[in-house]
């Protein structure tokens, strides 16, 4: 063997140097067109992208309807409301309320409903609830309402005391006599915030009762009329009746039974 052959075959081979390449973004790999397509960027990776895809094809031609977009013009939110139930006109929908409602409220429930795009389900529902809103509030203001006369005819019968029904029929009878009947409906027309009537409230009455007083009993009620005493005039005559010197005070006195039977029925007026 020569020399130079020698050489050759012991030379030594210097190996090739192995570098290793730095990992390659995902969007980078695509095509340049595509990079900067707003909808790839939430994908890291080639899988992610792919279960995008199978999911997107898995829903071609199902009856599927799209997410509302704040950039939606009307038209498409038009569209939107017909896909999700919403009947073609205002008119079409069949509300039930549950209680008397005017005809023109029900249009402009009708209409307000179309407007919000709601199915007829959806419109029936809300309907329902203001519906039971304003019966229990109706309710209420019936309760309301009897409590506050049942609260004046109470405030009466403790001034009025046994005589509340002739009190009461003179105011009456003194208000028709000074109005009139047909004047009369103001106070069944009027009413006050509570609910109550105008002529509910005791200080209507009070009122009539003290014309009554100053007319006349007699010229009111067309005949010769004995009062009742309240409990404050029954009080009031009973200090006169037995203060020191009257008849009652003194067994002794021929008047003195007489007094004590007026007592009596005194006590009676005032309790």
């Amino acid at each position: 063997m020569s020399e130079e052959a020698t050489q050759t075959g012991s030379q030594e081979v210097a190996p090739e140097a192995v570098t290793s390449a730095a990992p390659v973004n995902f969007l980078d790999s695509l095509p340049e067109d595509l990079r900067g397509n707003p909808s790839l960027q939430n994908f890291t990776d080639a899988g992610s992208l792919a279960k995008s895809y199978v999911h997107a094809r898995s829903m071609i031609g199902a009856d599927s309807i799209g997410k509302p977009q704040q950039s939606w013009t009307p038209d498409q939110y038009t569209q939107f409301y017909a896909e999700t139930g919403r009947p073609q006109s205002a008119n079409d929908y069949a509300i039930e309320f549950g209680m008397d409602v005017e005809e023109t409220d029900i249009e402009a429930f009708q209409q307000a409903a179309f407007d919000a795009g709601l199915a007829p389900g959806q419109a029936q529902a809300i309907a329902q609830y203001l519906s039971n809103q304003a019966q229990g509030a109706h309710e209420l203001n019936q309760q309301s309402t009897a409590q506050a006369v049942n609260g004046a005819i109470q405030e009466l019968k403790t001034e009025y005391g046994q005589a509340y029904d002739q009190k009461t029929k003179m105011a009456y009878t003194a208000a028709t006599a000074l109005l009139g009947k047909e004047g009369l409906s103001i106070f069944e027309d009027v009413r006050l915030q509570d609910g109550r009537k105008l002529g509910d409230h005791p200080d209507v009455v009070r009122m009539f009762v003290s014309l009554a007083e100053n007319i006349g009993e007699d010229s009111l009620l067309g005949e010769p009329t004995e009062l009742i005493k309240t409990p404050d005039q029954a009080k009031q005559e009973l200090k006169e009746l037995m203060r020191p010197g009257t008849p009652y005070m003194d067994a002794r006195h021929p008047e003195h039974d007489a007094y004590v039977q007026k007592v009596q029925e005194l006590f009676q007026a005032a309790s």
